[in-house]
């Protein structure tokens, strides 16, 4: 089985090759016998995702390297980022499965509890989770968004620190916010060293990490010789694209 992970930013440019290296030597630890996974950046776009439109900014980026992953041979292809920014564009052109850590990661998360807290770099954007939620069916699961006061990009750079203030979000998340599952809402944070285990020791409750949650999506489905409902996502016809005079 060949999976790619499509990262969502030219993160050997502005992070380095060596954490590109990295972040596919934790998923190939975390693979199933047999499962090969190759991590990629991108070749242009923004540094980090941090909000919706840098989301945008990077689709079409992502329409453009899926159909040649699928020509490469890749069996399943995982969005890198949180927001699964274009994750329906691409499985209107592909026909092997498209996952995307965000949904991944809630759908197991509602499996596990009850009331679900997102850690998210920031903390803003309640309304877009609360909403993302109740289009995946989990609306009513959400207890809060808590932040941890730190950027995609210093989560990406490991700044010091990083881990005890996602301690603390995560403590106040269960404490004050009655939330049963905790979801890391962001893939720099969800690669940051043993998070999930240290987190889910001070808080107390399972910690989603959707990093984990999108390859073992992909490798299930993979193995099931499942995908996505054409149905569903049917391939786009094509059409002439408007030039300005």
């Amino acid at each position: 089985m060949r999976i790619l992970y499509q990262l969502t930013s030219p993160m050997h440019k502005t992070v380095g090759s060596a954490e590109v290296a990295r972040r596919q030597g934790v998923l190939q630890a975390a693979a199933a016998a047999g499962t090969q996974v190759i991590a990629e950046p991108t070749a242009t776009g923004p540094a980090a995702i941090e909000s919706a439109h840098d989301a945008g900014l990077v689709v079409p980026e992502l329409i453009r390297l899926g159909p040649l992953a699928q020509q490469r041979g890749f069996e399943a292809l995982i969005i890198g980022c949180y927001s699964d920014p274009g994750l329906e564009a691409c499985r209107e052109l592909l026909s092997i499965p498209v996952i995307g850590p965000g949904a991944a990661s809630l759908h197991l998360a509602a499996q596990l509890g009850t009331r679900i807290s997102l850690l998210t770099p920031s903390g803003r954007g309640y309304g877009r989770v609360a909403a993302r939620l109740r289009a995946l069916g989990i609306g009513c699961l959400l207890a809060s968004v808590r932040g941890i006061g730190l950027s995609v990009m210093e989560l990406a750079k490991q700044v010091p620190g990083a881990l005890d203030k996602a301690a603390d979000a995560a403590q106040m998340a269960v404490r004050q916010d009655g939330a049963d599952v905790l979801v890391l809402g962001c893939m720099s944070m969800a690669f940051l060293p043993d998070i999930t285990a240290k987190l889910g020791e001070r808080a107390g409750v399972p910690i989603v990490n959707p990093v984990l949650a999108a390859l073992k999506t992909a490798e299930a489905v993979v193995s099931m010789r499942l995908a996505h409902s054409k149905q569903a996502w049917p391939s786009p016809q094509p059409q002439e694209i408007a030039l300005k005079a």
